[in-house]
């Protein structure tokens, strides 16, 4: 098997690769500068917590970047720490009882968006034609179902609830 990047290609096949993909949308692409490719790749610590350290965002779970799931994850994961800290006595800011409270606010909500993420990845990777039509089904039915999309809208920024 013969696999290849677009790293690889040269200067001016990159250029016009590029440009093919993205249209006119960004404007005219001119030149690249050096490039790099980094795997996606799911990954997340087994421990967001411990010795008074809390991990969130892109430290505790690397996401596929899926229409800004790991920010908004970041975000809840920041929104929910600072929750936890300023419902805290000063001196107990830290300790193990308010860390296990901060990981517990976390455990469900980013569970669902990471395995929700890496379903999408797998599921649009699949280049099958039954995947492909329900695929195509899904994003049809969004498509003509407002409050549907909405709610996905909603429960991908907000997250799940408790």
């Amino acid at each position: 098997m013969i696999t290849w990047s677009l790293t690889d290609l040269d200067d001016a096949t990159f250029v016009s690769s590029f440009q093919a993909h993205f249209g006119d949308r960004a404007g005219r692409f001119s030149r690249v500068e050096k490039r790099m490719a980094f795997p996606l790749r799911l990954r997340a610590v087994n421990v967001p917590i411990a010795l008074r350290t809390a991990i969130v965002g892109n430290a505790a779970q690397a996401l596929h970047p899926i229409a800004g799931q790991g920010l908004n994850l970041g975000l809840r994961d920041a929104a929910s720490l600072a929750a936890v800290i300023t419902s805290t006595p000063r001196e107990r800011v830290g300790d193990a009882r308010m860390l296990d409270a901060y990981g517990e606010s976390r455990r469900r909500d980013a569970g669902r968006g990471v395995a929700f993420t890496d379903f999408l990845v797998s599921a649009f990777a699949d280049g099958r034609r039954l995947p492909t039509w329900g695929r195509g089904l899904a994003l049809a039915a969004l498509d003509l179902l407002p409050p549907a999309r909405r709610a996905l809208a909603s429960r991908m920024i907000h997250g799940s609830m408790r």
